[in-house]
């Protein structure tokens, strides 16, 4: 229960952050200039385990190849990317439950 409530929050920030700043946006994309934005203020970049480079290539490696922006799905296999570089130390699956 409490997972599923965690997702629908991960899902409410990612529509929060797909249509900041763009009154034409239908929150259900991300550009990648917001997708840095949201792991700045979400404390994901950090500035030793993560950079702002690094959330840059995590971007470029999930979304699709003529695409300037990530869909949900793409974005949580972007959070997969990162979490391991965040969560240095912990398995796959404690970095994953790190994150909520």
């Amino acid at each position: 229960m409490a997972e599923s409530a965690d997702m629908e929050q991960l899902l409410t920030a990612f529509r929060k952050f797909a249509v900041h700043g763009d009154t034409k946006a239908t929150g259900k994309d991300l550009t990648g200039k917001n997708w840095a934005k949201l792991c700045k203020d979400c404390k994901i970049i950090d500035g030793k385990n993560i950079t702002g480079t690094d959330v840059d290539i995590v971007f470029s490696k999930v979304k699709q190849k003529t695409s300037r922006v990530i869909n949900y799905e793409e974005f949580q296999k972007a959070l997969e990317e990162l979490a391991p570089k965040r969560f240095k130390g912990q398995s796959k699956e404690e970095s994953r439950y790190s994150q909520h």
